[in-house]
């Protein structure tokens, strides 16, 4: 016997203490059961509490045959995804993102669409005219194409409607870069540890977040090489960005010599360490670094505004200016598709990249 569709009974539940809150009852393998949903305080309606408690509808009548005549909403849908898939398959900080984007582009224009009712050229039209760069509605391309696959795995859809969307992301103005004199300038202006950070992430064209998670023992001195094996974002060690991203740099001789003094500066010097530990030996925060310290050496230096990722485009600026093959600057850059930098098919061997690093890092630190 097929199961039946089940829609539940949603009912507000009074309490002595606290406000009261919305109660959805259903049947699971023939046993009553009933979750709270939300309060009346955030929910003052029974159609605030019809749109929270539809996802959970969704839930409980995945086994059955009726499932597919009974439409659901993008809003479901998200809660459904932020509540089954995010958890399993996100960091936590690509979590707040997803949640960001959902609530602030997706849900105030699709969260009462039915799924089925979502077409190719509503989003392309929508985009086209949304008052927003390329970059934000890029991610909202993607989040929204991440959302309607997992419909599809869930079998609530048949195809993507979010494919054949079409949308650049690609720059207006072209991102900051430094030159080696504005690079000297800037780490003029900084004390340590600054000095010495900036200097490292740009020497090994590292991501901040790479930066941050470098302990101790990711640097041997004795064959001069980093080894890349993590990061840090909003204070979570994670493992690095993708997998291309872990491996292991070639470290310039200036720059070990400079990691060495840093060290006999440090505090926190075991191999589990990090190498830019705070006062209390935990990673520092980027955010508070980039306006305490970096941009008002920037400032003092004039030479206009830097973030994190001007040092990195700066380490790839360099590489290209210097002849590197588009193959090294894949490696070295640790880009997962060589379309990142360029189309090529060989593999660099580790002196091609040693001496395209160490190139970079005369040109920016040598006297």
């Amino acid at each position: 016997m097929q199961a039946r569709y089940q829609y539940g009974d949603l009912r507000i539940r009074k309490r002595n203490k606290g406000p009261d809150v919305w109660q959805f009852r259903f049947f699971d393998n023939g046993k009553r059961k009933s979750v709270l949903i939300g309060t009346l305080e955030k929910l003052p309606t029974k159609a605030d509490a019809e749109r929270a408690v539809e996802h959970r509808r969704v839930e409980i009548n995945v086994e059955s045959a009726q499932r597919e005549f009974h439409s659901i909403t993008i809003g479901a849908l998200v809660d459904r995804f932020m509540a089954e898939y995010a958890p399993k398959h996100c960091r936590l900080n690509t979590q707040r993102a997803y949640r960001s984007f959902f609530n602030n582009h997706v849900r105030p224009k699709w969260g009462s669409e039915f799924v089925q009712n979502v077409k190719t050229m509503a989003v392309q039209d929508w985009l086209d005219g949304y008052p927003h760069s390329r970059q934000v509605k890029a991610h909202i391309r993607r989040y929204m194409h991440v959302l309607f696959n997992q419909a599809i795995r869930w079998e609530i859809l048949e195809r993507n409607p979010i494919d054949l969307v079409r949308q650049s992301s690609k720059r207006l103005k072209t991102p900051r870069t430094l030159t080696p004199v504005e690079f000297k300038a800037l780490v003029g202006q900084l004390a340590e540890p600054y000095r010495t950070m900036v200097v490292t992430i740009t020497c090994l064209g590292l991501r901040v977040c790479e930066l941050l998670a470098l302990q101790w023992g990711d640097i041997d001195f004795e064959s001069l090489t980093v080894r890349i094996q993590q990061s840090i974002v909003a204070g979570e060690v994670n493992p690095t960005k993708t997998e291309a991203s872990e491996g292991t740099l070639p470290l310039d001789p200036d720059l070990a010599e400079t990691l060495l003094q840093h060290k006999g500066r440090a505090t926190y010097t075991a191999d589990t360490d990090y190498v830019f530990a705070g006062d209390t030996g935990k990673p520092r925060w980027k955010d508070a670094i980039l306006a305490d310290y970096l941009k008002p050496a920037a400032a003092r230096a004039k030479i206009g505004k830097v973030g994190w990722h001007t040092f990195r485009r700066t380490y790839s600026t360099l590489l290209h200016s210097f002849g590197t093959a588009p193959v090294v600057q894949k490696e070295l850059l640790r880009h997962a598709d060589i379309r990142t930098t360029l189309d090529l098919y060989t593999r660099a061997v580790s002196e091609e990249k040693r001496a395209a690093s160490s190139k970079v890092a005369r040109a920016l630190w040598a006297d």
